[in-house]
């Protein structure tokens, strides 16, 4: 049995995010107590401070003018790459793209806008036999130093992918995501001991990547996977719920989409549906739930001047989990039309609040929703209007699935069985 277990959650404590693998580090976490108390294994939540692990004992809140300011900087130094690849010789442009440099300036600005100082007795050591579960995104926050200190002390280190997406998929992510991923598999690899995927179509992803493009004698047993988990309804006040938020869903026919805004989502095809449904005369709402990423431009022009904006179309981003809850309570269905995934955590959640779910016909998301959901095929422009029209929609009945304790305890005992 290792001495104890560290969980790395660097990008998640300095960010002060609430989406994605933000949402899933913290779940981890509200739940080590728990899981350490039964498994009698003391497992600590810790962050990166120049080249030292520290335990915290909270996750700031962000602050949205912190996360706006970010955004606003990350933008500009795209903008001024943009213009240096143009106008310095290809040789040279090259230069701009290598992903030290990304993850310099992103380690810099949130170091200045959102790390907070964390007292000297908070220092913490990583001995021989102890495991470091790398639970975040930390091809962000890459310090191929710190792991290579860490493995000459015997520390066993055990890394959860979340997806190969950007590496599988760049048209669907900025070359930034992409580089820096590819950068971290190649230089990561060797201080890895293990890989722990959060489905199993992830893990098989992972591991013919590295064997093909790494490392061709890697093992496999070095690689399992694990399911994420849910259990929103232990702390779910509707009370608490703004009004302003509510009289969205005042509509019987109101749909929701859950993830993040870029292309890989594929809100386009979703709204041309919609499109549709309103010159049919169908009164359906239409809502999109989560924060505007990358390349996201022309559609945000789309929405925000679409006739039915803030009538029968809305864009809604930073809202807490209560509201997130009323909106899987009080919908007509969840829409899913990703062209890939790692694991498609909103459609576990609406399954899990009796939401029907309408999903793009993948590989991902056949694994985990199984029976459970109405598919459409993204390669027919009329497949998601046909079921709505219809209504031939399967009704959630006696779902189950594991919370984020169950969740949070599979992870650390693959963990050890792994190393």
């Amino acid at each position: 049995m290792p001495n104890k277990i560290y969980l790395d959650c660097t990008h998640t404590y300095n960010s002060g995010l609430n989406t994605g693998i933000q949402r899933v580090v913290k779940n981890i976490v509200k739940n080590i107590p728990q899981v350490s108390k039964e498994l009698g294994i003391e497992i600590i939540p810790v962050v990166s401070i120049s080249n030292q692990y520290y335990s915290f004992d909270a996750f700031s809140e962000g602050n949205k003018k912190s996360n706006n300011l970010k955004l606003f900087l990350k933008k500009a130094y795209v903008a001024m790459r943009a213009f240096l690849d143009f106008i310095l010789p290809k040789k040279l442009s090259k230069t701009l793209y290598n992903p030290s440099i990304g993850i310099f300036i992103n380690k810099l600005t949130d170091k200045i806008l959102f790390s907070k100082k964390i007292d000297a007795d908070k220092l913490v050591s990583l001995e021989s036999n102890d495991i470091l579960i790398l639970i975040d995104s930390t091809w962000l926050n890459n310090n191929y130093k710190q792991l290579g200190h860490l493995k000459q002390k015997s520390v066993k280190i055990v890394a959860v992918i979340y997806d190969i997406i950007p590496i599988s998929h760049p048209e669907f992510c900025n070359i930034d995501i992409t580089a820096s991923l590819q950068d971290w598999y190649k230089k990561a690899t060797k201080f890895i001991d293990g890989y722990i995927a959060i489905s199993e179509s992830v893990k098989e992803d992972t591991y013919r990547y590295i064997q093909n493009n790494i490392n061709s004698n890697i093992d496999k047993k070095k690689f399992d996977y694990f399911y994420l988990g849910t259990n929103f309804s232990t702390e779910y006040d509707e009370k608490k719920v703004p009004d302003t938020f509510k009289n969205h869903f005042k509509n019987p026919n109101t749909y929701l989409t859950v993830s993040t805004i870029e292309p890989r989502k594929n809100h386009s095809y979703i709204l041309d549906t919609f499109d549709r449904l309103w010159e049919s005369n169908e009164d359906a709402t239409y809502i999109m739930i989560g924060r505007i990423g990358w390349n996201t431009e022309s559609l945000i022009k789309r929405v925000k001047s679409h006739k039915e904006y803030n009538k029968r179309l809305f864009l809604l981003e930073d809202i807490d989990d209560n509201s997130l809850v009323y909106a899987y309570k009080n919908s007509k269905a969840l829409i899913f039309a990703s062209h890939i995934e790692g694991f498609g955590l909103p459609i576990i959640e609406s399954l899990f609040y009796k939401l029907p779910v309408l999903a793009s016909n993948t590989p991902i998301h056949r694994e985990i929703a199984k029976e459970n959901a109405t598919y459409f095929d993204l390669a027919d422009t009329h497949s998601l209007l046909s079921i709505i029209k219809s209504q031939n929609i399967k009704p959630v009945n006696d779902f189950i699935w594991q919370d984020w304790f169950q969740s949070t305890k599979e992870l650390i005992l693959k963990s050890k069985e792994m190393v």
